[in-house]
C-alpha cells in the first residue's frame, strides 16, 4: 500500500485535508494487511480470493458448490472466470470436500460458452490457461457434477465434459458452436467428446454447430440423465448424496483408474485397476464395508 505513504506526504506538504489517509486505510496497515503478498488487503487472498465471477460455498458435509457468476451474459466464459475456477479448485483443502457441484446462475444457461469479445484481444499463450482451467476440473481428486439448466454451449459444455456427472433439465440445450465462428473447441471439446460418443457424432455436433436437447444428449452418452425441471433438484441431492456418503478414499481412487485407464493400453489400464483394488483392501471403509454388508446394515465410512 504505498499509496498510503504518498497520500501521507503529499498531507504533510500541502496541508490540503483531502490527501489525509482515511482511518480505514491506516488500520490496514497497522494490522498488517498490506495486500496480496501479506495474504491480507482490501480482500482476503488466504482462501484464494477475491472472486468476481464465481461464487462458491462448502457446506458441512463437504459438497462444494461452485457458481458461475455472469448471469448478465449467460455465465460466460472469460479468461478471467477460467482463472478463477483454477484458482478455487487448486487452493481449497481437498480434504474438506467430499463432492463438487457447478452450476450457471440464473435460469437460462448452465454457461452459453466463451466471451468471444475477450479472446479476440487474448494472446495465444493466455488462452493456454482455458485448457489448464479445465484440465484442472478433470483431474480434482473428488467426484465432481455438472448441474445443467438452460443453455450449456461450447466452453460450457467442454467444462461438463471435464466433470464426472452430468444432469440436465430437460428444456437445456447443448452444443458446440464454435465452427460459426470459424473456430474449434478448445477446451477439449473434440477430445473428450470423441471418447465420450465417438467420431461420428463428434464430427456432426462439431462441423454442423447445431444445438441438441437435452434428451437427445441423454440417449447419446453425453448426459448421464435429462430430467423434468419439477424432479431437478431432487436428482441432483440423489447424486450428491450418495457421493457424501460414500467411502471417500475408494471415490478417489476409482476416479483415478477411470480417467488415467481410457487413455493406456488394455494391459496398463488393468494394472491400474488391479493396483487401486489392492491398495483399497487394507483400508479402514473396505473392513466397515464387510462388517455392513455382513450384518445387513448401512455403511458409515469415514476418512481414512
Amino acid at each position: 500500500m504505498t499509496s498510503l505513504s504518498k497520500l501521507r506526504d503529499l498531507h504533510d506538504a500541502t496541508g490540503a485535508e483531502r490527501y489525509e489517509p482515511a482511518d480505514y486505510l491506516i488500520e490496514l496497515v497497522e494490522a498488517g494487511h498490506t495486500g496480496e503478498d501479506a495474504g491480507r488487503g482490501f480482500y482476503d487472498y488466504n482462501d484464494g480470493g477475491p472472486y468476481h465471477y464465481v461464487r462458491h460455498e462448502l457446506s458441512d458435509d463437504g459438497v462444494l458448490s461452485v457458481i458461475f457468476d455472469r448471469e448478465e451474459r449467460l455465465n460466460a466464459f472469460s479468461t478471467d472466470m477460467f482463472d478463477e475456477v483454477k484458482r478455487l479448485l487448486t487452493s481449497v483443502d481437498t480434504e474438506e470436500v467430499s463432492c463438487v457441484v457447478f452450476e450457471g446462475a440464473g435460469d437460462r444457461a448452465f454457461s452459453a460458452g466463451a466471451d468471444i469479445t475477450g479472446f479476440t484481444t487474448a494472446k495465444p499463450t493466455e488462452l493456454m490457461s482455458i485448457d489448464e482451467s479445465i484440465e484442472t476440473i478433470y483431474e480434482f481428486p473428488r467426484p465432481t457434477v455438472a448441474k445443467i439448466d438452460g443453455f450449456c454451449l461450447g466452453a460450457g459444455l467442454e467444462v461438463t465434459l471435464a466433470c464426472d456427472i452430468r444432469i440436465a433439465t430437460e428444456g437445456s440445450r447443448l452444443g458446440s458452436p464454435e465452427i460459426e465462428l470459424g473456430l474449434i473447441p478448445g477446451g477439449g471439446g473434440t477430445q473428450r467428446l470423441t471418447r465420450l460418443i465417438g467420431k461420428p457424432r463428434t464430427k456432426e455436433l462439431v462441423f454442423r454447430g447445431h444445438q441438441i436437447s437435452a434428451s437427445k444428449a441423454a440417449d447419446w452418452g453425453i448426459l448421464n440423465r435429462a430430467v423434468p425441471d419439477d424432479e431437478f433438484e431432487a436428482a441432483i441431492d440423489e447424486v450428491v448424496s450418495d457421493l457424501v456418503e460414500g467411502p471417500q478414499t475408494a471415490l478417489e481412487v476409482a476416479k483415478h483408474a477411470i480417467n488415467e485407464g481410457q487413455d493406456a493400453s488394455l494391459k496398463t489400464a488393468l494394472s491400474i485397476e488391479s493396483q487401486g483394488f489392492g491398495l483399497l483392501t487394507t483400508t479402514d471403509d473396505m473392513r466397515e464395508g464387510v462388517a455392513a454388508f455382513t450384518h445387513d446394515r448401512e455403511p458409515e465410512f469415514g476418512d481414512e
